[in-house]
């Protein structure tokens, strides 16, 4: 009898820190969408962020990826490989699917309405340290969801 009651207790507890665990840090995430979905995504949202990146290495994907879900809290990202297989054989382009602008590759850019209205580099060459492109993240976010 009591080992029902210990173990009753236990997967109690168990359920709770999984519970506040689950409440607390960056509710946001990186959605990885095909061309199509991007498009559409662009086309119907008022306002949108996009991850492009261009790695034909998934672990250099990876990295982009998880920078920007280690910088995000509440606001959640679109992310299209500019090495999908559509875009590599030319069935669709950037431009097409509505990415447009300069130093769209590794990059996090926010839209409103479909339009392009703000840009920031990931490369890591654009930044003094690792931390000051996370600072770089964190005030695009905050200047751009406000």
């Amino acid at each position: 009898m009591a080992k029902r009651w210990i173990g009753g207790l236990a997967g109690f507890v168990i359920v709770l820190i999984l519970v506040g665990c689950g409440s607390q840090g960056a509710t946001g995430q990186v959605e990885s969408l095909s061309p199509g979905d991007m498009k559409e995504a662009l086309q119907n949202s008022d306002k949108v962020y996009v991850l492009v990146t261009d790695a034909s290495e998934e672990e250099k994907r990876d990295e982009y990826i998880k920078v920007v879900e280690e910088n995000i809290e509440e606001i959640n990202v679109k992310e299209i490989n500019a090495q999908n297989q559509k875009i590599l054989e030319g069935d669709m382009d950037l431009n097409e699917i509505g990415l447009e602008g300069s130093e769209l590759f590794q990059s996090l850019s926010y839209y409103e309405d479909g339009q392009l209205q703000n840009r920031i580099s990931l490369k890591t060459q654009k930044y003094q340290t690792l931390e000051g492109r996370e600072q770089a993240i964190q005030k695009f976010i905050n200047e751009t969801s406000s």
